[in-house]
């Protein structure tokens, strides 16, 4: 069942609206903004906090492929009768999200930081503060997209409930450096079961 529900959620992310192309070119678009209003040094200094920012953006216009689909066809309450536990679909939802929507973004960031002239240390040392924000953002995600099941414009509302909640993760990308590194390693270690959780237990809630 994981696999099924993982392909399936990359399946839809690429079809005719799905969003997961724009959410990459969004993504272009803000990172080639701040470089050209900060300039050469000022990207140098603020890249991993500027490709953070775009990316949190990004992440929030891919807020509703989460669940809305499939609570409008039905598809949630299925989840609920299979016997797979519903924290571990959630799972293949966030890592297909991932893998259709932050892996893309992750894909261009090499040329985005040569475009902005950042050294090949630099540059790698961004992606790896990328490499581990990307998946927390889309885990917190999936509990905001989870909570506002059914609501009217839920849209509008994951973005409010969302925007907050991805604040701990702009400060230790701010920073950079080793410390950062760990603090975001720690993040993505503790938020990735708890929204796991979180989310089944919202999905549950709605499906009632």
């Amino acid at each position: 069942m994981f696999p099924l529900i993982l392909a399936q959620t990359i399946t839809l992310a690429f079809r005719k609206g799905g969003g997961a192309l724009g959410g990459m070119a969004f993504y272009v678009i803000i990172v080639t903004l701040f470089t050209f209003a900060l300039g050469p040094e000022g990207i140098e200094a603020y890249a991993g906090a500027v490709m953070c920012v775009a990316l949190l953006l990004s992440a929030v216009t891919m807020l509703p492929l989460f669940y809305e689909r499939d609570d409008e066809d039905g598809t949630l309450e299925q989840y609920l009768l299979q016997p797979t536990l519903l924290e571990a679909l959630v799972l293949a939802k966030i890592c297909g999200q991932w893998a259709a929507g932050a892996a893309p973004m992750l894909a261009v960031s090499p040329l985005l930081a040569i475009m902005a002239g950042l050294s090949a240390e630099h540059t790698l040392d961004t992606l790896l503060l990328l490499l581990l924000v990307t998946p927390t953002l889309i885990a917190v995600g999936s509990v905001a997209a989870a909570l506002t099941l059914g609501a009217r414009r839920g849209g509008l509302l994951q973005a409010i409930i969302v925007l907050p909640l991805y604040v701990p993760l702009l400060i230790p990308a701010a920073i950079g450096g080793d410390g950062a590194i760990l603090a975001l390693a720690a993040l993505l270690c503790a938020s990735l079961p708890l929204s796991c959780w979180a989310s089944a237990a919202l999905i549950r809630v709605s499906q009632e």
